[in-house]
This record gives C-alpha cells, structure tokens and sequence, in this order.
C-alpha cells in the first residue's frame, strides 16, 4: 500500500469515523459517577450491549460490572491508561470469554471518564491484521506509534488501534467488506 493511499484511508477515517468515537468516549467523560461509568462501559447506554462485547454476552458482562464495582477504589487511583488496563484485567481475569478486546474497550470507556488515555497502540483482534498488513511487528501486546507508518502517526494511540481494525483488509489490499470490528461508535 502506498503512502498516499494509506494517507486518503486516515483521512476517510478522520472524516467518517473520527467524530463517531471522539461523540461516543465524551459520553463518558460527562457522566457523573464511576459507578454509571461502569455499569455503561460493560452494558451499555439503555441496556443495549456494545457491538465488540456481543460475543461475550449479558452474563459476562454483569459479572464483569460487578467485579469492576468491588474495585472502583483501584480504579480511581489509576495514574496511567497502561495501569488503568493491568487494573481492569486484573479485576476481571476469572470472567470466562472476558478477553483482551473486552477489557480494552471497557477500559477506554473507563479512561475516557477518568482522562487517562493510551499513549500507544494496543493490539488485539483486528488491529493485528491491520499490523501485519503494514509489516509492522506486534510482540507483547502494544505498538508504539512511531513504528507505525507516518500517515497513521497523525492519529491519537486509540485512534489508530481503530484506524487500524476497520481498515485492515483495505491495509492488505484486500478488496472485501471490512468485519470484526464494529462498536457502538461505527
């Protein structure tokens, strides 16, 4: 893919997507309480489950804002996105089929609320396709931005993990419909 191409994907982003994510995390940021964070981030504004949390189901979900609940204190004491996340899966690593793109998303929510945002690109699910489609390696869980191509360096660390997971099959040349990542915000 050529850096002009992947430049027009960034700023189709930027255009269409952009504003949908950046409307739905400052959903978050105004809400009052860490507890209505909560109950929000795992199950969603009027009961409606989040797109990326469907497949973990109701059940998980609750015990998940349950687990979150005994910790708010832990939560509120986050000083970093990075410490934010280790908190949440920490919280909720006894929660069968609670994985990496749940405890992400639920900690972005989170984050948003607390103003603690990443500072590098967590990889999960489709954003590693998005990688591996650029060549860019993916070890222990996380990229820094300035291994990512320069068009995608002008997105925040959270921006580009989207960017990233929507455009994947367009990233590897791929002529299919993008899948697999769509929440709430898309």
């Amino acid at each position: 893919m050529t850096s002009k191409s992947l430049s027009a994907l960034v700023r189709i982003y930027q255009r269409k997507y952009g504003p949908r994510i950046a409307e739905y995390l400052s959903y978050f940021q105004k809400l009052e309480s860490l507890d209505d964070v909560i109950r929000f981030a795992c199950h969603g504004k009027d009961g409606l489950i989040h797109g990326h949390q469907h497949l973990v189901g109701k059940k998980k979900l609750e015990q998940a804002r349950k687990e979150l609940m005994r910790h708010t204190s832990e939560i509120e004491s986050c000083d970093s996105f990075d410490e934010l996340l280790n908190c949440v899966e920490d919280s909720t690593q006894n929660i069968y089929r609670f994985g990496t793109l749940a405890i992400y998303d639920t900690s972005l929510r989170l984050g948003a609320h607390l103003n603690l945002w990443p500072d590098v690109v967590y990889v999960h699910a489709g954003t590693k396709n998005g990688c591996r489609a650029l060549g860019v390696k993916t070890k222990g869980g996380r990229v820094e931005l300035d291994q990512l191509p320069k068009a995608i360096r002008v997105l925040e660390p959270y921006q580009a993990e989207d960017f990233l997971c929507i455009f994947k099959n367009q990233i590897g040349g791929m002529d299919a419909k993008v899948t697999g990542c769509l929440p709430d915000w898309r």
